[in-house]
């Protein structure tokens, strides 16, 4: 660790104070193998940054399964959701098929308003009717290419969509969030639980899925459901429903004519999103001086008539430890504020006003400060 100097001299203008860099020395190596500090629970020199943890012995962790599907965080699944609902309240997509095919296109080209389509997408989303699901989104002007172009096209030759409607990044998002979201609705489609189902089933069990909260939680209106997967009615909602029960999709389902409430099952529980991390705490700690004040009005408060008892006291700490004490340990121990406090250049002026009347001593050198001639010569008195 490096002290700071009690002169205050400031560099020249335009010129820049370069690193201070110490030899080894006796306070230092008593420092590092201070067993007072180690009693107390200190297992690297005070004010020093904290060691990393040692290694243990044994096996190592276990590591996440290569194939295992990571779930969305809450703002990636919000940008999903946010996509499903333009889909849906622009109507775009008659059926489920054409509805299933107007999201795929929306989430590739929510960044730059064009999609790529291959004749093999039309199979691997598993439309019943690719030249009708085509035709029902460019019938509308959503969708701008042709039937032929699209079923035609191949991996050397992919047909390039415009969607009008999508340009200039809408939802002001990185290629990042688009792919993970376009990613997570292809998963949930061909879940092994989906296989061999029809589109309209897949859909709506993805749309729960997609409404669910961090734990799995999902209640969503009956209405919402209906419109967003493009159903015929609550009748065909209600045969869904109790096929997704079935294969245990979710369970337990409770539906009151107007919310449906379920959770994702075991299986399905990694579609849920996961909740974000708790807040990293704040590096700065509060002002503990009024900051309106004048630095040395502070400094005064604090050190007031003391200065002989912080002389003492760094004399009785270097007695028991072998060393001086870090500018943190003093500063801790008489209440100053800390180095990371916004008013830490009062802690500076306590210490350059020591320096300067000669309590103490040992600036500049790591864990060097020791009582000055001035506390000696009154000690003598």
């Amino acid at each position: 660790m490096t002290q700071h100097s009690p002169t205050g001299e400031a560099p020249p203008p335009g010129q820049i104070r370069q690193p201070r860099f110490h030899r080894p020395d006796p306070d230092l190596a008593a420092a590092m193998e201070c067993v007072r500090c180690h009693e107390n629970g200190v297992f690297n020199p005070p004010g020093w940054p904290p060691k990393p943890p040692e290694r243990r012995e044994g096996p190592p962790p276990p590591t996440p399964h290569p194939n295992r599907d990571l779930p969305l965080t809450l703002h990636k699944m919000e940008f999903l959701r946010e996509v499903w609902a333009y889909v849906a309240s622009k109507q775009v997509g008659s059926d489920p098929d054409a509805r299933y095919l107007a999201l795929v296109c929306a989430l590739r080209g929510a960044i730059r308003g064009k999609v790529y389509l291959l004749g093999q997408d039309m199979r691997i989303l598993r439309l019943e009717d690719p030249h009708a699901a085509l035709g029902d989104l460019i019938s509308s002007g959503w969708l701008v290419t042709t039937p032929e172009r699209v079923i035609e096209s191949h991996p050397s030759d992919p047909a390039l969509c415009d969607l009008p409607d999508i340009e200039d990044n809408p939802w002001d998002i990185g290629q990042g969030v688009r792919s993970r979201a376009s990613g997570w609705v292809g998963r949930a489609m061909a879940h092994k639980k989906m296989r061999k189902k029809p589109n309209r089933l897949r859909l709506t069990g993805a749309y729960l899925a997609s409404r669910a909260e961090p734990g799995g939680r999902i209640r969503v209106p009956r209405v919402e459901v209906t419109v967003a997967c493009a159903l015929s009615g609550p009748d065909e909602l209600t045969e869904l429903l109790a096929w997704l029960e079935r294969i245990e999709w979710i369970t337990p389902v409770r539906d009151d004519g107007a919310v449906i409430e379920a959770e994702l099952g075991e299986t399905t529980a990694w579609l849920a999103p996961v909740a974000p991390p708790p807040p990293t705490p704040p590096r700065t700690s509060p002002a503990t001086t009024p900051l309106q004040a004048p630095v040395g009005e502070r400094a005064d408060a604090l050190l007031g008539d003391r200065a002989a008892e912080v002389g003492r006291w760094v004399d009785g700490y270097r007695s028991d430890h072998g060393h001086g004490p870090s500018w943190s340990t003093v500063a801790e121990h008489f209440g100053w504020p800390p180095r990371s406090a916004p008013d830490h250049d009062v802690t500076q002026e306590i210490f350059e006003r020591l320096g300067r009347r000669g309590v103490l001593t040992g600036f500049g050198v790591p864990f060097g400060l020791r009582p000055g001639a001035a506390l000696s010569r009154e000690d003598a008195a």
